[in-house]
This record gives structure tokens, sequence and C-alpha cells, in this order.
């Protein structure tokens, strides 16, 4: 919900290797596959009560509305257009697959002390707390001089190898990042803050006592420091 992000930072991958040795001069005896039975989950709660708004605890702009499919979940990314499906396991437990459609991802709900269901888990990574309401974020309007002043290069805070180049355009900016050339538009929420809506991605900006930018927060959580030219 990458990520609902998963996504897209969470990795697990479990290799299985069987290795059957045969003794010599004997030939192993035809198997017959049986056809697999439908798995009944049987749970106490019914799907509704996982219906609502859960926004991720650690990125207030990445926001998911979950609503029942017929006996699935699916979580409708708000302000974007990624929709999850969420597959029923046990009362609590759900999973979902990857981007890449090859790996199941853990989904764990939980409940507070009144019974009521508060929160998500994904992955054991990302948690999503259950919120009564959400209010979209909204754009402002910048002068030309109050974005252009945020252009430059950033370094990464923990590895110096690793750039983002940002750019101001006429409403907003670009961000490129130096690994792999992929670029990024944001709109302006303020003069220091900046959202790709559909990634639910931000960027905070840090400025000095003369206004001029020393630093910026990218996902909430990494740091890239201004590059002096």
């Amino acid at each position: 919900m990458t990520s609902i992000k998963i996504t897209k930072n969470y990795t697990c991958r479990f290799a299985f290797i069987a290795a059957f040795i045969l003794p010599i001069g004997l030939c192993p005896s035809p198997v017959i596959a049986k056809a697999a039975h439908p798995i009944t989950i049987i749970a106490d709660i019914p799907l509704k009560t996982f219906e609502g708004i859960y926004q991720l605890k650690e990125n207030e702009f990445r926001v998911y509305k979950l609503i029942v499919d017929g006996d699935k979940l699916v979580a409708q990314q708000l302000g974007g257009d990624e929709r999850l499906t969420l597959n029923r396991k046990s009362d609590l437990e759900f999973e979902l697959l990857d981007a890449d459609g090859d790996e199941k991802i853990p989904v764990v709900f939980s409940k507070n002390e009144a019974g009521e269901i508060s929160q998500v888990s994904l992955g054991g990574r990302q948690v999503f707390i259950k919120i009564k309401s959400y209010t979209p974020p909204v754009e402002v309007q910048l002068k030309p001089e109050q974005i252009k002043v945020l252009a430059g290069k950033y370094q990464s805070d923990e590895r110096a190898d690793l750039f983002l180049q940002i750019t101001a355009i006429p409403d907003g900016l670009t961000l490129k990042q130096s690994w792999d050339g992929k670029e990024i538009n944001f709109k302006p929420l303020s003069d220091v803050l900046f959202l790709n809506q559909a990634f639910g991605f931000p960027l905070k900006f840090t400025k000095d006592a003369s206004g001029n930018p020393v630093k910026v927060l990218a996902f909430n959580r990494d740091t890239w420091n201004k590059v002096k030219e």
C-alpha cells in the first residue's frame, strides 16, 4: 500500500533447492499429481470491518482507502493510481503480490484496546494507521524566485557517490536521480515543501538564516545536503 509502498522498498526472496539422488539403475515410479482442493478461510471478522482510510505512519502523503470487493480487500491509493488486491489468509492476515507479481507480501491488521481495527503492517516494515478522515494536500502558487532558489545539486548524507539534481520549472521542481537518470516532478505545498502526489513523495527543504537551502529531506527519511557551487 510502495511502495501502500511496498513495495518498491520491500525485497524478500527465498531460494528453495531440492536435490533428489536416486540409486544408479533405479527408475522412479511415475507420480500422479492430485488436484488441489480449494482452501476455505474461516474468519470471524467481516471484511467490512477493515474498510476505511489508512495513512503511512512515517509519510502522511501516502494514503490508501480500503474497500471490499467480493471476498477480497482492495486498497486504492488516494491521489494516485495504485490499486492493490489483498487476499485473506486468516482473521487478521492477508497477503498481496509485489510489483513484479512474483512475491507474496504479508499484510497483518491490528486492533486497539477497544477491539477496533486500528492499523495494518506490510511486510513487517511499513505501518499504516487507520484514520477517520483525510484532507488532500493543496498546491500553492509561488513566485519564480521562490522556486529557483531551491535548484541545485544535493549529495546523499549516507553515500557520497549519490546525487539529486533539482531544477526549477514554471509550476514546481524536477528532481533527477544520478544513479538511473529518472526524473520526477513536484508541486509546491509551501515555499519549503513540495510533493509528487502520485508517488506520495515529499521533499522538505531546510534553509539557513539568509533563506538559502542547505539540505532537503526526501520521503521523510533520506537527507541530501546542498552542494556548494
